[in-house]
């Protein structure tokens, strides 16, 4: 794509589409689907050098190694224009309204994130391309859709006959885990992690991300996928994750069901009641604990959707052998309330 001018410079942009979004980024992002789309969302970089024409970036298959910038005639915004000194040796940092946020990490950069439509990034000095496609697909894009008005919740989605079924859960519940175990069943994953929720129109509908998920060694080896196609998404904490081989429609899905995870000692599927739907979509939001001041427009979303689709607590043992089980069923309880 043709280089597009910021703050007098030009920057060489990849057209992308995630989340529903048409997304052209300075910074390639091989975990969303290339796609020559109309421009919903701009990513920008800002180098901490100078460059001259368009500013470049290490490719995707040079991980480990730090970002690298050409030479530029006019200095570039500093992470120190919007973190006070005494801020910048902390590991991180929010600044957040809904209209205007600043995700800092030490480690890999400043992100400023504006109207819902645009992210502009200041790296670290010691920043990876890895680690900033990291915080850009995960937190950052969840801020962004959080500005759009979705409501984003920390969840795996799977269509099961063509509606949404949502998986909530703490982390480490198993989310991921029973989306993979459904997949193996012939279902296919929408989105891992981050769920961006539309209550548009009557219907709640979930926008698809791209084909990854997060995958452990012993539950790629328990549901047979090939452990040799593990990648560690974030290398110091050690989640490895898979790359789904499946298309991705980016056509927004109902959402049919919702399932909250909790370990017991047998396996059961309960409704919720309403107040307690509520308190449960409310707790497992992405960005619940980060805009307070939002709390009531959030309760309101999440009230929105437990009215829209069925809540129901998901109880299961904590035995990974139990997956394929727990797969079959969901399908079989969600073929009975496809019936009713």
């Amino acid at each position: 794509m043709d280089c597009k001018a910021l703050g007098g410079k030009k920057q060489k942009l990849f057209s992308y589409v995630a989340y529903g979004l048409g997304i052209h980024s300075a910074v390639p992002i091989p975990e969303f689907i290339p796609a020559e789309v109309e421009c919903d969302v701009t990513i920008h970089l800002e180098s901490n050098v100078y460059s001259t024409g368009c500013v470049r970036v290490a490719s995707a298959e040079a991980e480990g190694h730090a970002l690298a910038f050409g030479q530029t005639r006019t200095p570039n915004r500093k992470i120190s224009d919007y973190i006070p000194k005494e801020v910048i040796q902390q590991p991180m940092a929010f600044q957040l309204s809904p209209e205007e946020a600043v995700i800092y990490l030490k480690d890999t950069g400043l992100f400023l994130v504006q109207g819902g439509n645009m992210i502009m990034i200041i790296p670290a000095a010691e920043a990876t391309l890895s680690r900033i496609r990291m915080a850009l697909v995960g937190t950052v894009m969840a801020i962004l859709l959080y500005q759009r008005g979705l409501l984003v919740l920390h969840a795996s989605v799977v269509n099961i006959n063509g509606g949404a079924v949502v998986f909530l859960g703490n982390s480490g519940e198993g989310k991921s885990s029973i989306a993979a175990a459904l997949h193996t069943q012939g279902y296919r994953i929408i989105t891992d992690d981050v769920a961006p929720v539309s209550l548009n129109q009557g219907t709640a509908k979930v926008a698809p991300s791209f084909p990854q998920i997060k995958l452990s060694q012993e539950v790629a080896k328990v549901l047979g996928y090939d452990q040799d196609k593990l990648g560690l998404l974030v290398p110091k904490l050690n989640k490895p994750g898979y790359e789904l081989n499946q298309d991705l429609t980016q056509a927004l899905l109902p959402i049919r069901c919702i399932y909250v995870l909790v370990s017991g000692l047998q396996l059961s599927i309960k409704p919720l009641k309403l107040e307690e739907a509520v308190m449960e979509l409310s707790r497992h939001s992405r960005l619940n604990s980060l805009f307070d001041s939002e709390k009531a427009s959030h309760l309101l979303q999440c009230a929105q959707l437990a009215n829209k689709c069925s809540v129901y607590r998901l109880q299961r043992p904590r035995n990974l052998a139990l997956l394929p089980e727990l797969a079959r069923l969901v399908a079989e309880h969600q073929f009975i309330q496809g019936k009713m």
